[in-house]
C-alpha cells in the first residue's frame, strides 16, 4: 500500500513537472486584400453612463473569403504597435458594399488614442483621433491621416479578455 501511494505521489510529482502552462489559442483573423473605405459618421455623445464613440462607414470590398474580416484598429502614444481585439472584427457583406457601425464606450478621464478602420496588419483605411479636449473638457474627435505617426505601425490582434483597456465587450 505504501509503495502504491509513493508511486502514485511521483507519478503526480512528475506529471506537474513536466506540463507546461495551459494557453490560449492565439485569435485567428481571415484577412483580404481591401485598402478604400470611408467612416462616414464619428461622433461622441455624453450620457450618465459615460462618453460613447459611433464609427459608421463602409469599405468598398465585400467577402471575397469565407471567414474573411476587418477590424478597429486601437492606437495609444507610448505603445509599439495597435491592437485589433477579436471581439472588433466585423464581417465583409457578401456582395455591394460591406458597411459598419459601432457605438462603444471610450474610458473615462483623460484620453488620447486613434481608432482606424484595419483590414490587414499595415492597412489603415481611415482613421479618427479621440482626446480630451482640456480648455472644454470634452471629448473631441478628429479625423486623421492613415500616414500620421501615431497610426503608422503594425496592428497586433489579441483575444477580447487581453490588453491595455479594460475587460469590456462595450469599449474600445
Amino acid at each position: 500500500m505504501r509503495r502504491r501511494l509513493v508511486a502514485a505521489l511521483a507519478a503526480a510529482v512528475l506529471t506537474s513537472l513536466t506540463a507546461g502552462p495551459a494557453m490560449a489559442a492565439e485569435p485567428v483573423w481571415e484577412r483580404i486584400d481591401c485598402t478604400s473605405g470611408t467612416i462616414e459618421v464619428a461622433t461622441v455623445d455624453g450620457t450618465k453612463e459615460g462618453d460613447f464613440l459611433t464609427l459608421a462607414g463602409q469599405l468598398d470590398c465585400v467577402e471575397e473569403k469565407a471567414g474573411a474580416a476587418f477590424g478597429y484598429g486601437i492606437y495609444e502614444p507610448g505603445f509599439s504597435v495597435g491592437l485589433v481585439y477579436g471581439s472588433h472584427l466585423r464581417p465583409y457583406a457578401p456582395a455591394g458594399v460591406s458597411p459598419f457601425s459601432d457605438r462603444k464606450k471610450v474610458p473615462t478621464g483623460r484620453v488620447d488614442f486613434a481608432i482606424c478602420v484595419v483590414t490587414d496588419y499595415l492597412v489603415r483605411v481611415e482613421c479618427v483621433r479621440v482626446v480630451w479636449d482640456l480648455l472644454d473638457h470634452q471629448l473631441d474627435v478628429r479625423s486623421l491621416d492613415t500616414a500620421d505617426p501615431l497610426v503608422d505601425r503594425m496592428i497586433r490582434l489579441v483575444s477580447a479578455d487581453w490588453g491595455p483597456r479594460p475587460v469590456c465587450g462595450s469599449c474600445w
